[in-house]
């Protein structure tokens, strides 16, 4: 329901900001959203396999200075569906991101932080909290808007194992 409400909000936003002239990223409040691919790359609770369909986060931060930004979000991490069962999984992330202009539009850049990751398996489920990291690139189209590709990575502690759980994603994100 809140989300819904946003929605003519962050469009109204992300179609000014879109006139804004162009520049490195201004410093203060983001918010944005991505959808991907995921990728299961260890055995999670004996089922194997690659994930499919579609996976996606939400995020918001604060960009302190041209070089390092505070995150937090939520990621649905698609799942794994074959005959050995199925998995779902979702979770909260805290992230330090850092960037490196590469140019006057281009970026680099690389995460670190900390996930709740659930996991449901058809053979059970569980819950844990391990290390998140990440690496992409950003492209600004504006001062305020920018579009970013990234594969993040999570090792939740689950299962008594820290399975590797990863998702391709290319998305947008908008500063006020």
């Amino acid at each position: 329901m809140f989300a819904h409400k946003l929605k003519p909000i962050v469009t109204a936003a992300v179609l000014s900001a879109g006139v804004v002239c162009q520049g490195a990223h201004a410093e203060g409040p983001y918010v944005g959203a991505a959808i991907g691919a995921p990728h299961y790359g260890d055995t999670v609770n004996g089922i194997d396999g690659s994930g499919s369909g579609v996976s996606g986060k939400i995020f918001g931060g604060y960009q302190v200075n041209p070089n390092l930004a505070v995150e937090a979000g939520l990621a649905g991490l698609g799942h794994i569906n074959n005959a050995n069962g199925s998995v779902y999984g979702h979770g909260a992330f805290l992230d330090a991101v850092g960037l490196l202009p590469v140019g006057s539009n281009v970026s680099l850049l690389g995460s670190l932080g900390v996930a709740h990751v659930n996991l449901n398996t058809s053979n059970g489920d569980d819950k844990g909290v391990g290390l998140k990291l990440g690496v992409g690139a950003e492209y600004a189209l504006s001062r305020a808007v920018s579009l970013r590709g990234e594969y993040e990575n999570y090792r939740p502690a689950e299962f008594g194992s820290h399975p590797s759980i990863g998702q391709y994603t290319l998305g947008v994100r908008v500063g006020f």
